[in-house]
């Protein structure tokens, strides 16, 4: 069997794919960085002054990036069942 010079190849998909797997690691980041705010409170509560502001600063960004957090996974999810229930609907035609 010979091989020529292929021009041009056809996708075998139309879509390009979604950064499914970047995003769960985002995901995994933001609780990451969370634990580390929840290091920083405890520090700065075992201290003998207490800093209240930057108590409360390490507050805010935690109650930040927790809903951050739970969007993204809930977005995740809803794309994935959406995705899950397209393919049973195709396969279920066929």
């Amino acid at each position: 069997m010979r091989f020529g010079i292929v021009k041009k190849v056809k996708p075998t998909k139309s879509h390009k794919a979604l950064p499914i797997g970047a995003t769960a690691r985002i995901a995994f980041e933001i609780d990451a960085t969370r634990a580390g705010c929840c290091r920083v409170a405890k520090l700065l509560l075992s201290r003998e002054r207490v800093n209240h502001a930057e108590l409360e600063d390490c507050a805010r960004l935690d109650e930040a990036l927790a809903r951050a957090h739970r969007l993204l996974k809930a977005t995740v999810r809803s794309i994935m069942l959406s995705r899950l229930k397209r393919t049973n609907r195709a396969r279920g035609r066929r």
